[in-house]
């Protein structure tokens, strides 16, 4: 038997709730202008939760792998809020990632579109563009953005790992100088990151690039009332898990862990490995300071230069030209 959409048979939204699914069909029941079977059998459905959950399963399949007027490649990551794909527009054959939301709710609903206007204006090369916001028959959201080809920092680093070596300081320091030159720009648009961690940072080396993604947990122009989303424990600044406002302090607090990580040292300890220049210690040792008020900020310091007189300082240049970061 062919699949039949009882939400559209009740024209109902697919998060509906009971009582309002249940109304809808009582009224056209009562209009007798519908087939009651057809309605009965969608009410039966869509009110007991094993039978709407395979519902909605069947009903997300019917989508054929097609979000909109792009067709999915491949799925590159899973978390619990929903899944990214890799595609491809099926008109100009550009590829796109895909994020898109497993539940659908409200609550989901408002995520992903709070996350779609924190990045819908931002152009920056170290950030990624985005390009449409669409809902899916099911009722689920999808956030279209430009596609970023390249390893995590984390995977990086876990690639060197397995061959028992440790990232080169001073390509730790371009990956870090990237990241923080997207950082101020987002800063300067009013737009906190809030979760800046190695799982967040792709690697371009052949570009010599690195790009901040998945702004999921960003807020725009955060007032004194607001309060995180959510927060990665491993990465967080202690205003983070003190629910207090997220400020752009945060975000650079979050990038000092990130880069201890990378270099070898233990972000739950605020460890860095002795083996690293001092100079780049010292960068480091101010971005992770506890008290929020401690740390640089961009009204106050240029850190994009700090860092480069560290980087010189360290390593006897600011830019490290075309050397490899292979592991």
């Amino acid at each position: 038997m062919p699949f039949v959409n009882y939400y559209d048979v009740l024209q109902v939204k697919s998060d509906a709730e009971t009582a309002v699914i249940a109304a809808a069909a009582k009224a056209l029941i009562d209009t007798g202008d519908y087939p009651a079977k057809k309605i009965k059998t969608a009410l039966d459905t869509l009110t007991d939760d094993a039978k709407r959950d395979a519902h909605d399963k069947e009903l997300r399949a019917q989508l054929e792998n097609k979000i909109g007027n792009y067709k999915i490649i491949e799925k590159i990551a899973e978390g619990g809020f929903g899944a990214a794909y890799k595609a491809k527009h099926l008109l100009i054959d550009e590829l796109v990632c895909i994020k898109h939301s497993l539940n659908v709710s409200k609550r989901d609903t408002d995520l992903i579109i709070k996350e779609a206007k924190s990045i819908w204006d931002l152009r920056h090369y170290a950030l990624p563009v985005m390009r449409d916001l669409v809902i899916l028959p099911d009722g689920s959201c999808a956030l279209i953005m430009s596609y970023i080809e390249g390893p995590t920092l984390m995977q990086v680093v876990e690639a060197h790992a397995a061959k028992k070596k440790d990232l080169d300081p001073e390509n730790a320091c371009w990956i870090m100088s990237r990241v923080l030159d997207g950082l101020r720009y987002c800063h300067l648009n009013g737009v906190v990151h809030g979760d800046v961690k190695p799982q967040n940072v792709i690697v371009q080396p052949d570009k010599h690039a690195a790009v901040l993604v998945d702004f999921g947990l960003a807020s725009v122009k955060p007032t004194r009332g607001a309060r995180p989303d959510g927060y990665t424990p491993l990465f967080a600044a202690p205003e983070s898990q003190s629910d207090k406002p997220p400020l752009p302090e945060t975000d650079l607090f979050c990038l000092g862990l990130t880069m201890i990580y990378a270099l070898g040292g233990d972000p739950r300890t605020r460890r860095i490995p002795m083996d690293i220049p001092k100079p780049i210690r010292t960068f480091l040792d101010q971005l992770i300071q506890e008290d929020v008020y401690d740390r640089p900020n961009w009204e106050k310091t240029n850190l994009l230069q700090n860092l480069n007189e560290a980087r010189q300082e360290a390593f006897g240049r600011m830019h490290t030209g075309n050397k490899k970061l292979d592991a």
